[in-house]
């Protein structure tokens, strides 16, 4: 019995022990005797549930969740292809049983890749509607490279060039090209394997490498070097043929330009409907001339073994011939050429490398198809280039007479005779390869076939490239070329716009002008390509990966300077006419800011540099004269209190580190709302961050220790003045209170903003989103209408969005400006949602027709009147002032905190023209006031800030006026204890004990307040340093109340005090 349960077990066992494979086409063979390699594992998942049925509970038990995803391809590829349909993986709160939240907690990833806007994604209906041709390696990529290569250059200039720099020197250069595009082929190769890549060949690849800026450039210049270049191939096929039909006596018009303008026309349009056929009749064009030159490739080599008649004697055509060779090795200048002008010849023959990568939209496979094809085509050209360098070297005299009398006493060679002038050979005649072939009209039907092949390759390319731009939205109003046609989605409309380029081109009739500069802009973009392989590499960015390894980023480099270098030997002045357009568009596209996201390695610089910077800043020690104050802004949604916001932006602008917080408590909703483009359109530089936390202190207290990297870390806490702090829950009191304390206790400074009508507008802000902002509409029906149909509910977040838009403060601004003097804003309960009072202000603000907000006119949200001075609360800070004071009450020796944040404020160009008055408490007599004066006076000079008036006050011996000391009363009424009462059952109150205790504090604030009423009630903005709260002798009611009195009813006014550390020097 155990035997046979023995047995039964081993067997069991075999049969459910893993199989293992050499690879994965094994695994659908039965080959278990394989020796492992590969941990592949062959399971039938039919029979694992069957036998495991019993241990799975029901359904019904199980808890709803999600099944965690295996390795997917389209979880991958869904963000970067154009095929498959979307896909994700499930998130942590899935797996993890939560409940699902919003898109914005749960896929923040989503917010950055903008799928729906981006054209890197096509829906799933018009992926079905494409059906694009697709070529492989030979066809798509081989053959063209190889046409646009051999351009009429090899049947034209290769003799000519021999003839003057010889065999030995033509070799070199054509070498250095080669050096040059195998660079440059390299380059393109890691590029292209770092990914799939899309249509739009060196646009795409220079876009998705060094981003929109440098790619946009490039796609609209490198569209429009092959337009033109199509016209330059086109007018070289039609000059030949011109001088062809004129060598029979024939022609249409007596000017030869014109002829070569009708021909060119005519032929441009035979390429376009070639072109608008489709890609598989171009391929087969395409096919069919490169059959007609390796014919008259042929016919030329075949002509060199011949032996030489007379006629082709005299012309120079001597045989193949070693002293011949030697004579052609080295160089023969005439005419004023040298090197660098004959490389500038040559080079643009060798500029159609990226013909394949062009179209690369319609490759089979381009990370295999676009390194083998291109190489393999620069071997092939480079090859014979050299082989008909070395067959003219060796077989054609360097010049000759051209007459045939002269072979009678063998003086054809001579050519220093008297009145005797060569007119033929190598130097001379540009027709000597056509001359002695096998049949001279193949070389014609070979010269028409390179020239028809690069043009057609050009017209092709220009329309395909000019589609991917489009369809990014690089730059406006070009989007209408995007669009394609039929099944292969052809750019058709690109197609019509590169005929009439080339033919306006064609029409000129003489390109020689414009030829170098054109040449130019397919040299940058091979400098840029170059560039961007050495950039990616340098990066070090992990998702830096391709498959070609054949690359290294110095040689990229070196590609990169050497095709600069190229630019200018052809033309200095053409290289410099396209840095500058070239750099002009890149500026555009800079400042423009297209909302577009590729992963540059311009992006990926940032990041490493600022971690460098960030890592070395470590090791620096902190000294007061780099002293720079650091806000972490306690906001809320910054959409809620951008008073707040505007007031730090400009003191931290390109100066500062500025950080807005957002606390999310456990009974705060969290709205689907992108604060960081908000930001961005207020134009804060300023960084954002959310934190839950159960309550605001418990959140302020990690933010101030966690927030920032390394000495990138805020030392000043930015919040807002709790108005209601009479009116709330104790706990939340009791909260702001030691949030304070807090902040002291981490040794940040504090900075107390508050505002006679509030901060806070949750209320009316708290649902705002990023939608279309009212004031871009260019109807004006459309703001009215806003206005109109308020008592709709969706219309709040529109009125929002034009509350805070450009248009409400560019008419906030024109009424300030007439009005300078400062107005109260309309104050605001919190807690009963309505206006307490509300005080005019400037009427100039509706007497203009056009004017945002008539007088009659109000805004209804969530039971809240917007009036006009809530309008200009919202906006207080984020316009000009005119004129005013701000002053500085520097009542305590704080470090210099509370007179370093006004300056810095003043340098701003919407401060710059208010003065800055600064008081300064003393404890001096008043007969020592004076000497005080000065001598503050002097150590503010040498803190080099400067001010329009100083003044000293001292609150000794002095006693506040009875209303102030009413009001005061009445702000403490309900958190006197009363003498019913006691501290146990009421402990966060004043008890009679601490009251004494900061009687003379107390004494001080009020006739404080009275000095602020005095000198300050007009000013712009008021600073005021405050005292630190002792923890011993003070609590939330007394120390609130306190800063409650000093701000009651004034201007803007901010309460800072910094952390005793001096923050001012008057040392070098």
């Amino acid at each position: 019995m155990n035997n046979k349960m023995m047995s039964d077990a081993k067997n069991t066992n075999d049969a459910d022990r893993p199989v293992f494979y050499h690879s994965l086409n094994e695994l659908d063979q039965d080959s278990s005797k394989v020796k492992s390699k590969f941990n592949v594992t062959k399971l039938n998942s039919t029979d694992l549930i069957e036998k495991n049925e019993h241990k799975l509970p029901e359904y019904s038990e199980l808890p709803p969740s999600a099944y965690d995803a295996v390795p997917d391809r389209d979880n991958y590829r869904n963000l970067m292809s154009l095929t498959g349909e979307a896909k994700s993986r499930p998130t942590l709160l899935e797996l993890q049983n939560y409940k699902r939240l919003s898109t914005t907690d749960t896929d923040s990833v989503q917010k950055g890749l903008d799928i729906a806007d981006s054209s890197d994604f096509k829906t799933k209906e018009n992926q079905k509607s494409l059906d694009v041709i697709k070529f492989g390696w030979v066809k798509g990529v081989l053959i063209r490279c190889v046409l646009n290569i051999f351009g009429v250059m090899i049947f034209l200039r290769v003799s000519w060039l021999v003839g003057q720099a010889g065999v030995g020197l033509v070799s070199v250069i054509i070498l250095l090209a080669t050096l040059v595009t195998v660079i440059t082929t390299l380059s393109t190769s890691a590029i292209c394997t770092n990914g799939e890549i899309r249509g739009g060949g060196a646009y795409y690849l220079i876009s998705r490498s060094l981003g929109p800026e440098f790619g946009g450039a490039i796609g609209i210049v490198f569209s429009f070097a092959n337009a033109v270049g199509c016209a330059m191939y086109t007018i070289g096929f039609a000059e030949t043929l011109v001088a062809l039909l004129r060598d029979y006596d024939l022609k249409i018009d007596s000017n030869p330009v014109n002829d070569v303008r009708l021909l060119g026309l005519i032929t441009i349009i035979i390429l376009f409907i070639v072109a608008l056929i489709g890609m598989s009749w171009e391929a087969k064009v395409q096919i069919f001339l490169l059959g007609i030159l390796v014919v008259a490739f042929i016919n030329f080599v075949i002509g060199t073994f011949l032996p030489p008649t007379d006629e082709t004697l005299s012309k120079g055509f001597v045989g193949y011939s070693l002293n011949r060779l030697k004579e052609n090795f080295l160089p023969d200048y005439r005419d004023g050429e040298d090197f660098a002008h004959l490389f500038g010849v040559f080079f643009p023959a060798v500029t159609g490398i990226l013909a394949g990568a062009n179209i690369s939209g319609n490759l089979k496979n381009p990370q295999k198809a676009i390194p083998k094809g291109t190489l393999l085509s620069i071997v092939i050209t480079s090859l014979v280039y050299l082989l008909f360098s070395f067959i003219c070297g060796a077989a054609i005299a360097r010049e000759t007479t051209g007459n045939i009398n002269h072979l009678e006493n063998n003086t054809f060679l001579d050519c220093n005779q008297e009145n005797i002038t060569c007119k033929d050979g190598l130097l001379h005649n540009y027709q000597i390869m056509q001359m002695i072939s096998l049949w001279a009209p193949i070389i014609t039907a070979g010269i028409f076939s390179a020239s028809l092949s690069s043009a057609l390759a050009s017209l092709v390319s220009a329309p395909k490239v000019f589609q991917a731009v489009c369809e990014d939205k690089i730059f406006p109003k070009i989007e209408y070329f995007a669009v394609g046609r039929g099944k292969d989605n052809e750019p058709f409309r690109g197609y019509v716009l590169t005929f009439f380029i080339a033919s306006a081109f064609i029409l000129i009739g003489d390109l020689n002008a414009i030829a170098p500069i054109i040449s130019n802009f397919f040299l940058m973009s091979y400098a840029l390509i170059n560039y961007s392989c050495f950039d990616a590499s340098l990066a070090k960015t992990p998702g830096w990966r391709p498959a070609f390894k054949y690359y290294n980023k110095w040689v990229s480099l070196f590609g990169a300077l050497l095709c600069i270098t190229v630019m200018f030997l052809i033309k200095w002045w053409a290289a410099l006419i396209s840095f500058i357009i070239i750099g002009g568009l890149h500026v555009y596209v800079k400042q423009s800011k297209p909302n577009i996201n590729w992963g540059s390695s311009t992006q990926a610089h940032i990041f490493r540099r600022s971690l460098e910077y960030s890592l070395k800043l470590m090791s620096i020690e902190e000294h007061v004269k780099n002293f720079r104050p650091n806000f972490l802004v306690l906001t809320g949604p910054p959409t809620t209190r951008p008073a707040l916001c505007d007031i730090v932006a400009a003191i931290t602008k390109n100066r500062s580190l500025m950080i807005c917080a957002n606390i999310i408590t456990d009974n705060m909703v969290k709205y689907n709302i992108d604060y960081l483009s908000w930001m961005r359109k207020r134009k804060y530089k300023s960084f954002y961050s959310e934190l839950r936390s159960p309550s605001l202190r418990t959140g302020a207290f990690s933010l101030m220790q966690t927030v920032g990297i390394g000495k990138l870390k805020p030392n000043t806490l930015m919040i807002g003045f709790k108005n209601d702090w009479q009116v709330d829950k104790i706990e939340n009191v009791i909260d702001y209170y030691e949030l304070i304390n807090d902040a002291f206790l981490l040794q940040f400074g504090i900075c107390i903003l508050r505002l006679d009508g509030g901060l806070d507008y949750s209320d009316l802000l708290d649902n705002f989103s990023n939608d279309k902002d009212l004031s871009s509409s260019d109807s004006e029906s459309d703001r009215e209408c806003a206005l109109s149909n308020s008592d709709d509910a969706n219309l709040k977040k529109k009125n929002i969005e034009f509350l805070i838009s450009r248009q409400n403060k560019s008419n906030l601004d024109k009424a300030l400006q007439k009005k300078p003097s400062y107005s109260y804003l309309s104050k605001f309960n919190e807690k009963t949602a309505e206006l307490e009072k509300t005080e005019p202000i400037s009427e100039s603000l509706t007497s203009n027709k056009n004017s945002f907000l008539k007088s009659t006119e109000v805004i209804k949200l969530k039971n809240t009147k917007i009036n006009k001075g809530i309008l200009q609360g919202i906006n207080i800070f984020h316009h000009k002032h005119q004129k005013g004071f701000v002053d500085v009450w520097w009542t305590y020796d704080d470090g210099g905190l509370s007179v370093l944040i006004p300056y810095l404020l003043l340098q701003k160009k919407y401060w710059q023209k208010c003065k800055l008055r600064i008081f300064i408490q003393t404890k001096n007599t008043s007969d020592n006031v004076s000497e005080e004066q000065r001598n503050l006076a002097t150590l503010l000079s040498k803190f080099r800030i400067d001010f329009n008036d100083l003044i000293v006050f001292s609150t000794t011996n002095k006693k506040p006026q009875t209303s102030t000391v009413s009001i005061y009363e009445k702000m403490i009424q309900n958190w006197r204890l009363k003498p019913y009462e006691n501290l146990d059952q009421y402990p966060w109150k004043i008890s009679e004990e601490i009251y004494k205790q900061n009687l003379d504090k107390i004494n001080q604030q009020l006739i404080l307040k009275d000095l602020l009423m005095e000198y300050s009630q007009n000013s712009s903005f008021i600073f005021i340093t405050i005292s630190v709260p002792n923890r011993l002798q003070t609590c939330a009611g007394l120390y609130l109340s306190q800063l409650d009195l000093i701000s009651y009813e004034m201007p803007p006014m901010m309460m800072i005090r910094g952390n005793q550390n001096s923050v001012l020097t008057y040392y070098s």
